[in-house]
């Protein structure tokens, strides 16, 4: 949802809705108390020129500022992983994966094979907007989607309730031959940067996809689909 203005801004604030993000336009003027205040609320910032801002917000008198207001409910990952326990499901963790037509993708996955949600991280991460649930079909309004600060701390606190956590990486155990049982947490990278070390230190399991081409990767959305079907149907899930 895209809104646009100062007053809009205020009652989003207010509303306590998610907020994606604030574009800003380059070169004006703004208050840094103003500034300070979407810092201290963890809100990301973008600096836009003038013709762009008109072209997001759909009008010229956007006053600067347009705002990318989420229009899916984000959850504490304790919701989530409870939901995931309870129902012995799993759920897709996206560890700085930045396009949000890959995060569709993956939604649709998720929701296809019966999984409870998606956790991501609050920076380095994709936006919920417009692109992402058209390119999810939809399955990012039937999921439970939450955020965290600190990935490592959310797969702790899974682990510790039982759950199991998968990482897809290259190098790992070939994923066919990988015994998995929910409720479980698949962890998946961007296509650049991969998985962070600390998350890879403490899943239980690295499997990777094995491959005979000269193409040394698959894009992470068909990667994540080929995983989760590869690690239900040896489960009774399937």
């Amino acid at each position: 949802m895209v809104l646009w203005g100062k007053n809009a801004l205020e009652e989003a604030l207010k509303s306590n809705k998610r907020i994606e993000k604030v574009y800003l336009q380059f070169g004006k003027y703004f208050p840094p108390e103003f500034i300070e205040t979407l810092k201290k609320q963890k809100i990301k910032i973008q600096w836009a020129k003038k013709e762009e801002l008109k072209k997001k917000a759909g009008t010229s008198k956007h006053q600067g500022i347009v705002i990318l207001l989420s229009p899916v409910e984000i959850c504490k990952p304790e919701a989530l992983i409870n939901k995931t326990i309870q129902k012995k499901s799993f759920f897709v963790i996206l560890d700085r994966v930045t396009e949000p037509q890959n995060l569709g993708a993956i939604a649709r996955t998720t929701e296809f094979f019966g999984g409870t949600g998606i956790l991501l991280p609050e920076k380095e991460s994709a936006p919920i907007n417009e692109t992402a649930i058209k390119a999810s079909s939809g399955a990012l309004l039937h999921l439970t989607i939450s955020r965290y600060s600190n990935l490592v701390e959310a797969v702790k606190i899974f682990k510790d309730k039982g759950g199991t956590i998968v990482s897809l990486e290259t190098g790992g155990e070939n994923i066919s031959k990988a015994k998995v049982y929910p409720p479980f947490a698949l962890i998946v990278g961007s296509e650049g940067k991969g998985i962070s070390e600390e998350l890879l230190k403490i899943s239980n399991k690295i499997v990777s996809i094995p491959g005979k081409g000269k193409t040394p990767s698959l894009n992470v959305s068909v990667a994540t689909g080929i995983a989760v079907w590869e690690l239900l149907r040896k489960t009774e899930s399937l």
